[in-house]
């Protein structure tokens, strides 16, 4: 059986939030209005299953197809031990707390989304939102041997 080819599914899903940044930007690295923000130079996080489930609206696709795709990329951390792309989190800013569930996404996958198809030049900055300190034990076995964000994601 031959392998699926995900080269025209990802370039609609990163024209489709191209397009979402260029009609909100706020959905993009706002603390408490963003489906996701940037979290050290190489991760966004993103908030589930609402972040999957808007991109599949953008890029009229399916939630499935669009996780697919994100898995299949390379775009998405995919924790093989755990069988998923999700991970319940602290999140701070603004001096409070908030339970989510989150999934990180490739800084490389949105950047290059939004200057190939939004006309943005340079890569969003680091937003102001943080993971809990306690939680980066939970977040280091959660990569399970890849590069985990850096200090700068934590508070």
């Amino acid at each position: 059986m031959p392998m699926k080819d995900y080269q025209d599914a990802l370039t609609r899903l990163q024209k489709g939030l191209a397009s979402g940044y260029q009609s909100s930007p706020h959905v993009l690295n706002v603390p408490g209005q963003s489906l996701m923000c940037k979290v050290d130079p190489n991760y966004y996080l993103a908030l589930e299953p609402i972040f999957t489930e808007i991109l599949a609206r953008w890029a009229v696709s399916f939630p499935q197809g669009v996780l697919d795709t994100l898995v299949h990329t390379g775009s998405v951390i995919f924790c093989k031990p755990m069988g998923t792309h999700v991970i319940p989190l602290t999140i701070t800013w603004g001096g409070r707390d908030y339970e989510v569930q989150a999934a990180f996404l490739l800084a490389d996958f949105v950047d290059r989304s939004l200057k190939l198809y939004a006309g943005v030049q340079d890569p969003l900055p680091v937003s102001d939102l943080r993971i809990r300190a306690a939680e980066r034990a939970a977040v280091e076995a959660f990569f399970a041997g890849l590069t985990p964000p850096a200090s700068v994601a934590f508070i």
